[in-house]
């Protein structure tokens, strides 16, 4: 199955206002074997001021890892039993990739290695295609919503209960590791998709409950099958600008998949 990606990344108002970065990133690749979309955010308090540079790299690493993964898989025309075990060393790969990465752009600058990981903190969403399943994985807050084509609005990722507030689990946490999570589905198990939806929490926190978020997402399907890919492309950042306005005031990164 071929894949179109639509999605953009915009400033939050308060962040304008206050003279910060854009702390959100997002990054897509496409390749013979699989397709897939990472969504970050970096923290937004003065305790990481490099967070920015984090959630980059956060997507960066995510692109290469999966990609690597379903190569690895495509060429050993591995079964459902070895893709399942090799999923359960990703958590502990990617939080490595991302700690090497963030090193290198340190460049010895922090010497306490916890110290130079918190000052890149940043949450993670990420999703890999391939033509027989769907790898989910996120660490921390942000939204993953999944369309079927039988009608039915999934999240492949249960919300974390145990965090309050503003409380989010990072990729520089000591125990990162033991706070991703990750989900595999075949699609010879459950309905294929027709639109996967990742966002930071800008977005969601810029809406008052559950249902207005899936309303809004479920608008967009609408617009872009009125209205086609490209248009929608060309005013997403327009409406993020405004959904950031009138709601959170935070950056917010909107990143959604449609089969072609």
């Amino acid at each position: 199955m071929n894949w179109q990606i639509i999605g953009d990344s915009v400033r939050g108002a308060s962040h304008k206002r206050n003279g910060k970065p854009n702390q959100d990133a997002w990054a897509y690749r496409q390749s013979e074997t699989c397709t897939v979309l990472a969504v970050a955010d970096g923290h937004g308090s003065s305790k990481y001021i490099h967070s920015d540079i984090g959630a980059q790299l956060a997507v960066d690493v995510s692109l290469a890892l999966f990609d690597h993964c379903a190569v690895q898989h495509c060429e050993a025309g591995s079964t459902k039993r070895h893709i399942k075990q090799s999923i359960d060393y990703l958590p502990s790969q990617l939080v490595q990739a991302w700690r090497s990465a963030v090193d290198t752009a340190d460049d010895g600058q922090t010497e306490n290695p916890n110290e130079r990981y918190s000052l890149y903190g940043t949450t993670l969403l990420a999703v890999l295609l391939s033509a027989d399943y769907a790898l989910y994985l996120q660490i921390g807050d942000g939204d993953f919503l999944v369309f079927t084509e039988d009608g039915q609005i999934q999240k492949p990722l249960p919300k974390n209960v145990n965090l309050i507030a503003n409380e989010t689990y990072s990729l520089c946490q000591d125990k990162a590791i033991y706070h991703l999570d990750t989900a595999l589905q075949f699609f010879d198990h459950h309905p294929a998709p027709v639109l996967i939806f990742l966002a930071t929490d800008g977005y969601a926190n810029s809406f008052s409950n559950e249902t207005d978020l899936q309303q809004a997402v479920q608008d967009f399907q609408q617009q872009i099958a009125t209205h086609g890919v490209d248009k929608i492309q060309t005013c997403l950042a327009d409406w993020l600008d405004e959904t950031s306005e009138q709601g959170s005031g935070d950056d917010v990164t909107v990143a959604m998949l449609l089969p072609l």
